[in-house]
């Protein structure tokens, strides 16, 4: 073999060499910069869905109270209505007791 053909076969080896090296570190470099991104992504999607949640328990937490006050308040006015109607029966009561007091 010629000294040209060395040249050219150490020159053509060196090379493939040198593209290796760098397709590795270019490799490395996607890897890398796909996990970063990767982990932004899913970042982004934790704080999302942490926001949306909140949000879904402030609504769901200002139906709840709205519904604890429509009962209170009905509960409020059953117990009028029925305070008014033992106060009625109050009367009567005393009324009986009264009567049968007398009778006797």
């Amino acid at each position: 073999m010629s000294l040209d053909a060395i040249k050219m076969v150490a020159e053509a080896e060196k090379y493939a060499s040198d593209l290796r090296a760098d397709t590795k570190l270019q490799i490395r470099k996607i890897k890398t910069d796909c996990e970063i991104d990767g982990r932004q992504k899913y970042d982004l999607t934790i704080n999302g869905a942490l926001d949306e949640t909140k949000r879904l328990m402030a609504v769901a937490e200002s139906q709840a109270k709205e519904r604890a006050d429509e009962i209170a308040e009905k509960s409020n006015l059953d117990c009028e209505a029925l305070k008014a109607r033992a106060s009625g029966n109050l009367d009567k009561a005393i009324d009986f007791i009264v009567e049968r007091i007398v009778r006797t």
